[in-house]
């Protein structure tokens, strides 16, 4: 029986098996691809790579060591692009090899069109055991674009049926490629968790400079927007000042807080303390009797 494509449901021309080695050998005896050893200086990064590779870890350390003394083993996937190769899969061994300061490595070179190459790039790093929220919002919203331009695809689901491969629901992916629409700032506060993801959602849908004086108004104040105050930004986006946004955000911020507030009048307090004991003194004394408390130092009173 013959192998099955991994993109078997997916409409288009399909290179994922590149990625397999028994369907590459397949294809490397047909003269569809070739493996080469080439120079490490004539590769080029994939235009827009949504996916991190970071040299700070232990793991990537092991791979440079062991780089160092076998070589590079498993050959990159790139394209041929002029006189150079744009790297489709491998980027991180890609990266451990000029660490290393290997002068060549072992690659298959296939030609594919800017469609089919996206499309792999991204299906190859989604399966890696971690892949964040910025990532996944990059990497699909690329696919999509990417099937949009390339007419002779259209009216498939790109994106969807990735994102399906990876327990991705098609309503998940396209929250993801939402979020694609934030600015760096926001994005990134979405990516490490300080912003939720239906907040980001809501606040994509705003312009440019909109978002940016949100993101400042989150940095200098130290506010995050709730989700009913994404949805009125989101509603009057286009037809607001910079002076209503901030008075949304921190009005609303003010009166939390005034709902929240705590206060003590001075002769609930004078049977406890010297009768010409200052508030701030009051203050400062019960602040750090709280502090004792919170540390397990006085007994509960509760």
């Amino acid at each position: 029986m013959a192998k099955k494509n991994l993109f078997d449901n997916l409409e288009l021309t399909d290179n994922s098996y590149l990625l397999d080695e028994d369907m590459l050998a397949e294809e490397i005896k047909a003269g569809r691809s070739k493996e080469e050893t080439i120079l490490v200086q004539d590769l080029e990064e994939f235009p827009g790579h949504p996916f991190e590779v970071n040299e700070d870890t232990d793991d990537f350390e092991e791979l440079v060591e062991s780089i160092r003394e076998n070589g590079l083993i498993y050959p990159i996937l790139v394209r041929p692009v002029g006189e150079k190769y744009q790297i489709i899969s491998g980027h991180r061994r890609a990266a451990a090899s000029r660490v290393a300061e290997l002068k060549e490595i072992p690659a298959i070179i296939r030609p594919m069109d800017d469609y089919e190459a996206t499309v792999l790039m991204v299906h190859s790093n989604l399966y890696r055991s971690e892949v964040s929220i910025k990532e996944k919002a990059l990497s699909y919203r690329m696919c999509h674009d990417a099937e949009k331009h390339q007419g002779k695809h259209s009216g498939g689901d790109t994106a969807a049926s990735l994102g399906a491969k990876v327990s991705d629901s098609r309503r998940k992916v396209y929250r993801y490629i939402r979020l694609s629409y934030l600015v760096d700032n926001l994005l990134e506060s979405v990516n490490q968790k300080k912003l939720a993801i239906n907040i980001g959602v809501e606040l994509s849908y705003l312009k440019e400079n909109e978002q940016d004086i949100v993101s400042s108004v989150m940095e200098g104040y130290g506010i995050i927007p709730s989700l009913e105050q994404a949805e009125k930004l989101r509603e009057l986006s286009g037809n607001i000042t910079e002076e209503k946004i901030i008075a949304m955000l921190l009005g609303d911020e003010k009166k939390k807080s005034s709902k929240s507030s705590v206060s003590f009048k001075v002769k609930d307090l004078q049977d406890y303390f010297e009768p010409d004991t200052e508030p701030e003194k009051m203050t400062e004394i019960i602040v750090k009797l709280l502090k004792l408390y919170h540390d397990g130092a006085l007994e509960s009173v509760e």
